[in-house]
């Protein structure tokens, strides 16, 4: 279903967008296989014949490219089942990884064109020392082969000698300070990119049984995915596996001291992720999920410039789909690229040398620099921004004449026609811009110490009350904002006011409660020992299952000042890219004295899933009540509720019997209880109030548990008791262990299968709920 999908998108996309590189050759790889693409590489044998070895999700495929416009697979070599397969060769041989446990796969390719005279070899390490799997791998030009990522030691790299015995590597040394995600390496320097810990590294392996770190950064992102290097070794260029992600540019001429040079995206904003970057004379070749093969000249490492692309993919935007990477050293001077979803492409492309604008931004009043001013060449992907010196460098792909605008909060925008551009060449243009006039926002809150914001798309201020709840934002220019009032202990309020040639004036009393909307940081604490989706304070950034059903909501709940809400884990991408994962997350109210509410309840809207992966979820969401000595279960979600994947409000009630409410706190605790199982979980909360509500129904207030502590039986007793309750245990930590249906108090609940330790019997009827410890001896 998923081949037949993808082949209807691609009919809908007649045409692929290209820059500078057309379409030579395509072969069907993953409709051949039935199975999705992943790395590239590429081979020439000794008559010239140019080959692409493709790996799969189930083998390694090698495809005689030499007709471009005819591509033929002449081998295939079926292997286990992975998402990642990444290959290099080293002289007659080619070198696959992958991170099923099926071994390094050496291809003995010395036989080609004759593909029946081709043989394979699998090498598991040394004995006594072996590894089944790695991420990734780098043969330098002295044969030693650098293993990433292998399910050995910390996954660091494994160096191992090809050049002596290409189908019998011998072990060198490895370097395991950190987890090694992809590699490069030259003479006796490697590097490194470290995604777990979000940066790269540069290592002497002169000894290669003793590695020595020579400098680290990290990349723009933190999520360092693979770095390459300049043909003169004095650059690195970066990518971050990340929705949205950078290019990053370094002069590592002292890696004690590595200097960050320049940053770009591909279709900036529209979320999409750089995979590969390699580097072919002074032009930088990416792979990018869903946008393609981006091509940048790099002649000015401080000024990374696009010259040319192709996008094989029908999708847009974040996601990972696509160009999965890029092969751009063929002696034809062809670059072939694997898409997951499609296969195998044959490129060819024009490398042609960037038109380079640079220039200076000054006030024209004070001839003061204005910093991070946004340069636009109208028509082309990127924004470029000023430095703290005013100065600025952009370019195009093609040469021409175009409309350059600077703009800058504050000032007038500039438009400056036919400017012209050549290519290799640079254009010089400095800019004066003229300042607007600006005005005051003032007004009262009726409280001390509020946070007072007043924000667009292009601005943000920020100020506090004083003493007497009065505030004022200076320095305001003409146009709509967005205003919120807040501070821990009041009602929130946000209206939207217009400055126009004037001052204005906007009160705004807030009133004593507790109520949060997330506007505001007002210090709730996010603790747990999850390795993904904690608890974030963030505009929430959906995520979805193939069905179309939501997982991370898209977005809060609209009813409710701004677009914030608290999330788990917000990093966009797949279902399960950053759901909880392998442990507990919590989510922790600040301090709240509520005693002086009559029958005080707690109103949220919740957001809640749970589902897919093997087997039937069993994971929860709870709200609890603390108070520093005891605590009170309110609310209990799994994965049998009927209303997941939307905002839900819920009221609780909270128990002044029980709880200390001048101390009060409010948690959200969920986990991904079953290891290895696949759940995704994923929670949210919204519009946080606590209210009075007068009149709520007492009916369980006077029930007990006994006995208490018991081996085997307990049983709920109730002065009132009311048929038909239902009734759920959980353990401490907050897992759902048993659920049922009260039908009087001489019905037994039978624990004895249970784990000795303490549990929680939540009792719930149409009108209240209430939840009691016990012990299970």
């Amino acid at each position: 279903m998923k081949i037949l999908f993808y082949t209807f998108l691609l009919l809908s996309f007649n045409a692929f967008s290209q820059l500078n590189m057309t379409q030579l050759g395509y072969i069907d790889l993953v409709g051949l296989h039935n199975s999705d693409a992943s790395d590239i590489w590429a081979y020439v044998d000794q008559s010239g014949n140019e080959y692409a070895i493709v790996g799969l999700n189930d083998g390694t495929s090698i495809v005689d490219i030499t007709n471009p416009a005819s591509p033929t697979e002449v081998f295939y070599e079926p292997g286990m089942n992975s998402i990642w397969r990444d290959i290099k060769t080293f002289g007659d041989y080619a070198y696959v990884t992958t991170e099923a446990p099926n071994g390094l796969l050496i291809i003995d390719l010395s036989s080609l064109p004759n593909a029946a005279g081709i043989t394979t070899t699998y090498y598991t390490g040394p004995t006594g020392d072996e590894w089944e799997s790695a991420h990734n791998l780098y043969i330098d030009e002295n044969g030693v082969c650098y293993i990433f990522g292998a399910n050995r030691d910390t996954g660091g790299c494994i160096m191992l000698d090809v050049a002596t015995s290409p189908t019998a590597p011998i072990e060198l040394g490895s370097f395991e300070n950190w987890y090694a995600h992809d590699g490069v390496a030259r003479g006796d320097t490697l590097y490194m990119g470290h995604i777990n810990d979000g940066f790269m590294s540069i290592v002497d392996v002169s000894d290669k049984a003793n590695p020595v770190v020579l400098g680290t950064t990290n990349t723009p992102g933190n999520f360092s995915h693979n770095l390459w290097f300049s043909d003169n070794g004095q650059y690195v260029f970066t990518t971050d596996e990340i929705s949205n992600g950078y290019i990053g540019s370094y002069d590592i001429s002292d890696p004690n001291n590595i200097i960050e040079l320049d940053v770009v995206q591909s279709s900036p904003g529209m979320g999409v992720i750089p995979h590969n970057s390699h580097v072919i004379g002074n032009f930088l070749v990416t792979s990018y999920y869903r946008d393609g093969v981006v091509v940048h000249d790099i002649t000015d490492p401080t000024n990374l410039v696009e010259v040319a692309n192709f996008d094989s993919s029908p999708l847009s935007g974040d996601g990972f789909n696509g160009c999965w990477g890029a092969y751009p050293w063929l002696p034809s001077g062809n670059c072939i690229i694997s898409d997951i979803e499609a296969g195998l492409y044959v490129l060819g492309v024009n490398y042609q040398q960037a038109c380079y604008l640079e220039g200076n931004v000054t006030d024209i009043n004070t001839s003061a620099p204005i910093s991070n001013a946004d340069i636009t060449i109208v028509g082309q992907n990127n924004i470029e921004y000023t430095d703290l010196s005013g100065d600025y460098s952009h370019g195009a792909a093609n040469a021409g004449n175009y409309t350059v605008e600077v703009a800058k909060v504050g000032y007038l925008t500039e438009t400056i026609n036919n400017v012209n551009l050549s290519n290799g060449n640079t254009t010089i243009l400095d800019v004066q811009l003229t300042p607007l006039p600006s005005y005051d926002i003032t007004g009262n809150v009726g409280v001390e110490n509020a946070m007072i914001v007043a924000e667009n798309p292009s601005i943000t201020y920020n100020t506090t009350s004083d003493v007497n709840g009065d505030y004022i934002i200076t320095g305001v220019y003409d146009g709509s904002y967005d205003m919120y009032f807040g501070k821990w202990g009041n009602e929130t309020q946000c209206s939207n006011v217009t400055v126009a040639g004037a001052s204005i004036v906007e009160d705004a009393p807030l009133a004593t409660g507790y109520y949060d909307d997330f506007i505001f940081d007002f210090n709730w604490t996010s603790t747990g020992a999850a390795s993904t989706g904690a608890w974030e304070r963030d505009v929430p950034e959906g995520t979805g299952f193939g069905n179309g059903d939501p997982a991370n909501p898209g977005d809060d709940v609209t009813s409710d000042c701004g677009d914030m809400a608290y999330v788990t884990g917000n990093g966009g991408g797949g279902v399960g890219t950053d759901d909880v994962d392998g442990a507990d997350v919590v989510l922790t109210s600040p301090v709240m004295d509520i005693s002086g509410l009559s029958n005080p309840v707690v109103s949220v809207d919740l957001w809640w899933v749970n589902d897919g992966g093997s087997g039937t979820p069993d994971d929860s969401l709870i709200v609890v009540a603390i108070d520093g000595s005891s605590e009170e279960i309110l609310g209990f979600y799994t994965s049998s509720a009927s209303d997941q994947g939307q905002w839900n409000n819920r009221t609780f009630a909270l128990s002044s019997s029980s709880l200390d409410l001048t101390s009060l706190q409010i948690q959200f605790k969920t986990a991904d209880w079953s290891a290895g199982s696949g759940h995704v979980v994923e929670a949210g909360v919204d519009r946080f109030q606590i209210l009075s509500a007068d009149g709520i129904s007492e009916d369980l207030v006077n029930f007990t548990v006994y006995p208490n502590p018991s081996k085997d039986v307990i049983f709920v007793e109730n002065d009132n008791f009311t048929n038909n309750l239902d009734y759920s245990i959980v353990s401490i930590a907050g897992e759902l262990m048993k659920t049922g249906n009260l039908n009087s108090s001489s019905t037994p609940i039978v624990i004895e299968n249970l784990a000795t330790g303490v549990y929680f019997i939540r009792i719930k009827s149409e009108s209240s709920l209430h939840t009691i410890k016990f012990v299970k001896q």
